[in-house]
């Protein structure tokens, strides 16, 4: 009994880590980003024997690229964070500052999407590793459609009817209750939605055609004018300062018809404290007249500091995060896209919901934003873009072109210098 006992003491031993360390992580401040990335980190916790400490960042998307790139590029103003988040827009932006991630990947980037990895590839160095995807999608009440004898609509004049109609049927019966709201706040999420708006009814989406700067093009202040409209009579005043949580919350606390949102949306809606479990349905975003809706795409990776004090360490959590098991779990129990082609196929995720089939549908349409195309300026760009976008549609403003002229303009000077 006793070599026993002291044989699988030794083999404990042997298991443990060397030395436990603490990671830091930046994955989220609170919602449902912030309990997934928990859940990963609980079970590589447990396996390691190391610990994680999230790292609060800022809320606001455009806020936490430039929290990020302080703190990679002058690690001597804060903590060192190991283990960071980044958009798919943001790579381009902090690779100088990422480790190479290919000696510690075993191959996994293979099993990617092969866009996804290229996306955060530099001659030759694998800067960051796929987490998971996304794609604006256009979540609607699927109870109150059947209450008012209504059908999911297919164009944005369609929505903009039937938000009219079961507002104000839902109204007259005691329920305060808007047709369609957005994450309407200045940022990223806005540029999202306003690039989605151009791209279906009409208007150049920062650049026309042949790739110049545009942002006064009449069909686009159109467009505006039209989205402009829908405040105060479908969607509520105060829309223009929602984010993409403060959105769903509304929404699922039964506080709007329709609501434009990402796929991480669909699983909190099924949970049993929702107000509306079991009567919410998604799919593409509305279109203009030929009903085709595109969704911006978007989506974030995970990177390691180079200045990380715990480098394998830490490619190791990443690892872990971005495995095919963690993904499964996500798209199982969180509605996260996964960004490994071969879970699309698997029976569990196909079985489950249509779900994911209109995220197929969704990707099918999905438009990028100009991020190649602007380098180094597109978030400078879309800071301004979305900020006069938001101005407008909160009021500041009569006419569209008092906001956009000016910053065409700018951004004009900005474009000949080669961005």
């Amino acid at each position: 009994m006793t070599r026993l006992i002291q044989t699988c003491l030794a083999l404990l031993v042997l298991a443990a880590p060397a030395r436990a360390v603490e990671i830091s992580l930046s994955c989220g401040v609170i919602g449902a980003q912030y309990n997934v990335c928990q859940d990963s980190v609980d079970r590589w916790e447990r396996r390691t024997g190391h610990t994680v400490r999230i790292v609060p960042t800022p809320q606001q998307t455009n806020d936490q690229l430039t929290f990020f790139r302080e703190r990679l590029a002058r690690p001597e103003s804060g903590e060192v964070i190991d283990v960071v988040k980044i958009d798919t827009i943001w790579v381009n932006f902090v690779e100088q500052y990422l480790l190479d991630l290919r000696p510690y990947s075993d191959g996994a980037e293979t099993q990617h999407f092969s866009a996804l990895v290229e996306n955060a590839s530099f001659e030759g160095e694998l800067k960051a590793m796929p987490l998971w995807s996304g794609v604006g999608l256009f979540f609607y009440r699927k109870d109150l459609l059947e209450k008012h004898g209504a059908t999911v609509p297919r164009t944005w004049d369609e929505m903009e009817a039937v938000a009219r109609q079961i507002q104000a049927a839902e109204r007259a019966e005691g329920n305060r209750i808007w047709g369609y709201i957005f994450d309407g706040a200045a940022g990223e999420g806005l540029t999202c939605n306003a690039m989605e708006w151009l791209a279906t009814m009409g208007g150049a989406q920062i650049l026309d055609g042949e790739g110049r700067v545009a942002v006064d093009d009449p069909a686009a202040m159109d467009t505006l004018r039209r989205v402009k409209g829908w405040i105060g009579d479908i969607a509520p005043p105060e829309v223009t300062t929602l984010n993409n949580e403060s959105a769903r919350e509304m929404f699922q606390n039964g506080g709007a018809v329709f609501m434009r949102n990402w796929p991480y949306v669909w699983a909190l809606a099924q949970e049993d404290w929702s107000k509306v479990k079991g009567k919410v349905g998604v799919t593409t975003l509305p279109g203009g007249e030929a009903g085709s809706g595109a969704g911006t795409s978007g989506g974030w990776y995970l990177g390691v500091s180079q200045d990380s004090a715990h480098p394998e360490i830490a490619a190791d959590l990443v690892m872990h995060m971005t495995s095919k098991n963690e993904q499964l779990q996500r798209a199982l129990f969180s509605s996260v896209n996964p960004t490994r082609p071969e879970l699309y196929s698997n029976p569990d995720i196909r079985n489950m919901s249509d779900f994911f089939g209109e995220i197929f549908a969704a990707l099918q349409t999905a438009i990028n934003r100009p991020n190649a195309e602007l380098r180094g300026s597109y978030t400078f760009v879309s800071d301004r873009w979305s900020a006069a976008v938001n101005a407008y549609l909160a009021g500041e403003a009569d006419d569209p072109l008092t906001l956009f002229a000016p910053l065409q303009e700018q951004l004009a000077r900005l474009e000949r210098r080669g961005w």
